[in-house]
């Protein structure tokens, strides 16, 4: 985490940044048409992605991180990546600068202010759009429709949603970093053998949910005779956590705590938090508390805590990531092998879905210099990136791991990820199983078949794998969330703006304060307390911030 001088450094000098960068930009007007097409050392009659005849220099800047490991003396400027962009596409890769990913936005910041751009930039959000607002980046739309390799649409564009964000006006600035968002994306989980025992159906809606959760406290779910059982699980950071967190919980009453959400225009964003949806679910919540059904204790339990209640059969509900049955949950069934947990979809509080929120997936954007001779090499070097998710050429596994395992994946300037990329693993195990035919499988999908086959024989040390990878399991529920086109992401998703950096963090706590409180049975009006509180504390500020980024980014 960055120190918070630094953090004041970076805005100062972000600020100043856009000062130089309107003069930057007049200045560079002058000979926009020279810049507005690719060198000339691609003629129009010449395959433009082909390897360049003369050796190009490209230059870029990037961080490094405290784990990256070198061997056979590599280092981020000369490695199997560099060479190999020498090698494949006669482009010199030159750094104009690297460093430790804790002092990147302020070197950022200040390379920006200076008006020294490279070829190709790693940048943060607001970098991008005040830049593309300076008219300093190469419009890339024409280049990425033209020879963007399918392969390379295939994955950026598995999340339509994601990608867009690249977009400004409507014309693609810059190339996203895209990775997954739909893994992150909330699901309900629910103790089945417990519903089986008491005679209780799979629930459907949230009255169902609230119903099966007052049996699994009540009706003593676990036969011991004793009432040490409770419906549904929290942490103590509730409001932030992916597992035994209440994003789910909210979205069953359209309500999105911690998340910016378009308002009923859709021109504007507002904080959800502080929405009269976020009140009524609260009181439900209270509701619960007051009726036994949460752990009186949740206010103080972290993860661990909770997970220790999990483990224990003690608790029936919670919502969680995709990934719950491969830890949480595997350590409850090892416990207790006749145990069963299954993933079912957000159930809602009336007629209209339960729509699930999660983060846009976007770690960083790559942009071009409008000044930059050769553009087109962007392109390049993401079709090359893109060629080691293509199969049938029969990508270098060295490319990822050395032989001694360190993962040199990382040297690469551009590696976006496949957003889908283990749905796709489900779907493709389950294609494998059904056929009894895994020879199509990467060796990664290889894994997850070869331990669901294990658990189908019995091992149930593999019973996580299946209720991931396999059916019934939590990308059964994902899948259905994609397919249904039912699914939302934060709509803020820029750099935190200057009253972020200075607010927020005590604005968070005084949430997380009230909003424990409430369900411990503070009285629910206090809610319109907290909301007049946080608009006076900053939030007002943070609001009108937040959407003047979102008018830039639109």
């Amino acid at each position: 985490m960055r120190q918070r001088d630094k953090v004041k450094t970076a805005v100062i000098l972000s600020a100043a940044g856009l000062l130089v960068l309107s003069a930057c930009s007049s200045e560079g007007s002058k000979d926009s048409n020279a810049t507005a097409a690719p060198n000339a050392s691609a003629t129009p009659n010449a395959n433009l992605m082909a390897k360049y005849e003369k050796p190009v220099d490209i230059t870029a800047w990037r961080y490094t991180e405290a784990t990256y490991k070198y061997e056979n003396g590599d280092t981020i400027e000369n490695n199997i990546y560099t060479k190999a962009y020498q090698n494949d596409l006669n482009i010199n890769l030159k750094y104009q600068w690297t460093v430790p990913v804790e002092q990147f936005d302020q070197k950022l910041n200040v390379a920006i202010a200076a008006g020294d751009l490279p070829d190709v930039m790693w940048l943060k959000n607001k970098q991008l759009t005040d830049l593309a607002d300076n008219d300093m980046l190469y419009d890339l739309t024409e280049l990425y429709d033209k020879y963007a390799s399918p392969m390379a649409k295939s994955i950026l564009q598995q999340d339509q949603k994601a990608f867009d964000t690249a977009k400004i006006g409507g014309k693609l600035m810059a190339i996203p970093q895209t990775s997954s968002a739909i893994d992150g994306l909330p699901l309900l989980y629910v103790r089945a053998d417990w519903l089986t025992k008491l005679g209780l159906t799979e629930p459907k809606s949230m009255k169902e949910v609230l119903a099966v959760a007052e049996a699994f406290t009540k009706k003593d779910p676990d036969g011991n005779g004793k009432d040490d059982t409770f419906g549904m699980a929290f942490t103590k950071s509730f409001l932030a956590d992916t597992h035994f967190g209440t994003t789910g919980f909210f979205s069953g009453f359209h309500a999105y705590a911690g998340k910016w959400v378009k308002d009923s225009s859709g021109k504007q964003l507002v904080y959800g938090s502080i929405q009269p949806e976020v009140k009524t679910a609260l009181k439900q919540l209270q509701d619960m508390y007051a009726q036994g059904l949460l752990d009186k204790e949740f206010g103080v339990k972290d993860r661990a805590k909770v997970t220790e209640s999990v483990v224990g059969g003690k608790v029936g509900i919670f919502y969680g990531s995709m990934s719950a049955p491969l830890s949480i949950i595997q350590k409850n069934i090892d416990n207790d092998p006749k145990a069963d947990w299954k993933a079912i979809p957000l159930v809602s509080v009336d007629d209209k879905k339960a729509t699930p929120i999660g983060k846009m997936p976007i770690q960083r954007y790559y942009a071009v210099s409008k000044k930059s001779k050769n553009p087109e090499a962007i392109i390049k070097l993401l079709n090359f990136a893109m060629d080691g998710y293509d199969e049938s050429k029969k990508p270098k596994p060295e490319m990822s791991f050395s032989p001694t395992n360190v993962p040199v994946y990382l040297y690469s300037l551009m590696n976006p990820e496949p957003a889908n990329k283990n749905l796709s693993a489900h779907n493709n195990t389950l294609s494998a199983i059904a056929s009894n035919d895994p020879s199509k499988l990467t060796t990664e999908e290889k894994g997850y078949y070869d331990k669901i086959v294990d658990y189908r024989k019995g091992n149930n040390a593999n019973w996580g794998t299946e209720r991931v990878f396999g059916t019934p399991s939590s990308f059964d529920v994902i899948s259905k969330y994609v397919k249904d086109d039912n699914y939302m992401l934060d709509a803020f998703y820029g750099a935190a703006t200057p009253t972020m950096v200075e607010k927020n963090a005590s604005l968070l706590k005084l949430e997380e304060e009230v909003f424990t409180k409430i369900i411990m049975g503070q009285s629910i009006d206090t809610f319109d307390k907290f909301v007049e509180d946080w608009k006076k504390l900053g939030g007002d500020q943070i609001t009108k911030e937040v959407n003047e980024w979102y008018a830039k980014s639109k």
